[in-house]
């Protein structure tokens, strides 16, 4: 961590744990003056636990980005609670926390990570929540007092706040530490939370509700039941995907075996594709699509004898229009395969190029969609990168020379520029 991320972790570490001692303390004071003390502790332990056990079972959506329920637990707390007990739920969980890491049979607790990122952590959580349920109560929310429509502003600007913050927060230490540009990944991620939300905020709500009924935690402990056998089959679903991506990983794998020359382009195309892709901000179903076409661009390939795929020298015009029938022969093969419309006019169209000058349809501009153009460039980059019969591979000044010549040419500019980019920030290019 540079320094000013390593002051900016502890200062927000030092806030946090000031803050949610300070809810701690005010929370347990006050349950004395409780017409039922032990009842208030009672649903107090079941938001808690409800909480822990959200928070211990996350769901990846990809390697950088997961989701969890615990959001519904912290809504729902402000709603009935209010923000001093909200607080001391998030904050007495911390060392319970027990979280799988993704793809691997290991746990991520306090006792295996460093102190600093779970004290930072939970003091991002704390402020977060603090500020949305403060706010709530300025905007006239009131603890259990859940009338509508009258709540609705006050619990929408709360949730506003909670992951503005939160998101803030974080990114904030990444642009400190990493040196990169901090509004637009926070407005990015507010994007992809937003379906989240938009799920969470009315379950919240009814937990909430039913707290403040006769055996309401029983209720409450119910209503989880079917939101954990629903993330179950989430789960599930993801796996499946997951493996038909791997599938399709170990097939271009197989295919590629066969050409010493190839061998790991469609996987290295994959790579640049996901870089130019998540540097123009594409949506995670296109970036999905991006890769999954990325990496069976080139399947027709099996269809073109070898004597001409491995051929050593030049192609003959004859010899290159065999070549130039591949991306027709992908199309064949995989007709039958369950892939995305935008997956398929990829693969088909990859080689298509600005001006209109490329194969095998001439489509040009606008025609082609922008994910067409990005496997284009990690296409030819890799291709000019890499040993190939006919020719060794190019140093990257040269290449570079080329992108830039031929953008809004062969290229789609927008992208080339992007790629661009990429290739500063990896520190391949000045």
């Amino acid at each position: 961590m540079s320094r000013s991320s390593k002051i900016y972790a502890y200062v927000i570490s030092a806030i946090g744990i000031s803050l949610g001692s300070y809810c701690v303390y005010s929370y347990f004071s006050l349950i004395p003056t409780y017409a039922n003390p032990k009842y208030e502790l009672t649903q107090f332990t079941v938001l808690l636990f409800l909480y822990i056990i959200c928070r211990c079972l996350p769901i990846y959506i990809r390697d950088d980005y997961a989701i969890d329920m615990s959001f519904i637990c912290v809504l729902a707390a402000i709603l009935y609670e209010g923000p001093l007990a909200t607080v001391a739920m998030v904050l007495i969980s911390t060392p319970f926390i027990i979280v799988p890491n993704n793809g691997e049979k290991t746990l991520s607790h306090i006792f295996n990570k460093p102190p600093i990122k779970t004290v930072f952590n939970a003091s991002n959580i704390t402020i977060s929540t603090f500020a949305a349920g403060s706010l709530y109560q300025k905007m006239g929310g009131l603890a259990n007092n859940l009338a509508l429509p009258q709540i609705l502003l006050p619990a929408v600007s709360a949730i506003l706040v909670f992951f503005i913050l939160n998101c803030g927060i974080l990114l904030m230490l990444f642009s400190l530490d990493q040196k990169t540009s901090f509004f637009p990944p926070l407005f990015k991620n507010l994007l992809e939370f937003l379906p989240n939300i938009a799920a969470s905020a009315p379950i919240a709500y009814f937990i909430a509700r039913f707290m403040g009924m006769e055996n309401g935690e029983y209720l409450v402990i119910l209503v989880m039941l079917p939101l954990l056998l629903a993330r179950y089959s989430f789960v599930l679903y993801l796996d499946v995907k997951k493996n038909y991506y791997d599938m399709v990983k170990t097939l271009t794998t197989a295919l590629e075996a066969k050409d010493q020359y190839t061998e790991g382009h469609s996987h290295r195309v994959e790579a640049y594709a996901e870089m130019i892709a998540r540097k123009m901000h594409r949506s995670p179903n296109d970036i999905e699509n991006i890769k999954v076409a990325a990496l069976l661009h080139d399947v027709g390939k099996i269809g073109i004898d070898d004597k001409i795929l491995n051929k050593p020298g030049r192609l003959t015009p004859a010899e290159r229009a065999v070549i130039m029938t591949h991306p027709q022969i992908s199309a064949s093969i995989l007709k039958n395969v369950k892939l995305d419309k935008d997956v398929r006019e990829t693969i088909l169209h990859h080689h298509e190029r600005y001006d209109g000058k490329g194969y095998p349809d001439h489509k040009k501009g606008d025609e082609n969609s922008i994910e067409t153009y990005i496997v284009g460039v990690a296409d030819a980059y890799d291709a000019m990168t890499s040993n190939r019969p006919y020719c060794g591979k190019m140093p990257i000044e040269q290449v570079v020379g080329i992108l830039e010549e031929e953008s809004g040419k062969q290229f789609h500019p927008k992208v080339v520029s992007a790629f661009l980019e990429v290739l500063r920030d990896r520190g391949e290019i000045q």
